[in-house]
Order: C-alpha cells, then sequence, then structure tokens
C-alpha cells in the first residue's frame, strides 16, 4: 500500500521509500523519513497530487511521488 492509496484523514506509518537521490534529500530534509507517521490531508481536484501532514511539516507531492512511499496502516 502507497500514500496514495490512502483516503483523507487517514493516518499510516512509512514502511519504505522506493527513491534515490535528490528526491530522497528533499523527502528526508523535510522530515519525511522511515517509522514516521504521514497523514493525507487532501488531494488535488483531479487526484493528481497529495497534501500531506509528518511532523507538523504540510508537504505536496505529485502522484508519481506519492506511489513510491510504502505505508502501513
Amino acid at each position: 500500500m502507497n500514500v496514495f492509496d490512502l483516503k483523507m484523514g487517514e493516518v499510516a506509518k512509512i514502511k519504505r521509500i522506493d527513491l534515490d537521490g535528490s528526491a530522497l534529500e528533499r523527502l528526508t530534509a523535510l522530515g519525511l523519513n522511515v517509522g514516521e507517521q504521514v497523514e493525507v490531508l487532501s488531494y488535488s481536484l483531479f487526484k493528481s497530487s497529495v497534501l500531506i501532514s509528518c511532523n507538523a511539516v504540510r508537504i505536496g507531492i505529485r502522484k508519481p511521488l506519492a506511489l513510491k512511499i510504502e505505508v502501513a496502516r
């Protein structure tokens, strides 16, 4: 299951982030790490991006990136 599979308001724990390079560094710098809890705040109009909250930081990420963040409820 990935972040994009969650419904609005659901909370899940990050199990794995299937990224490397600068994308992974940016997410890590914002506090999005394995073991942290994320909450889906909202989706864009056509569900092309998602707004998530992790460690009191709100992050807007696009669908291809959200599909690579594996979570567990």
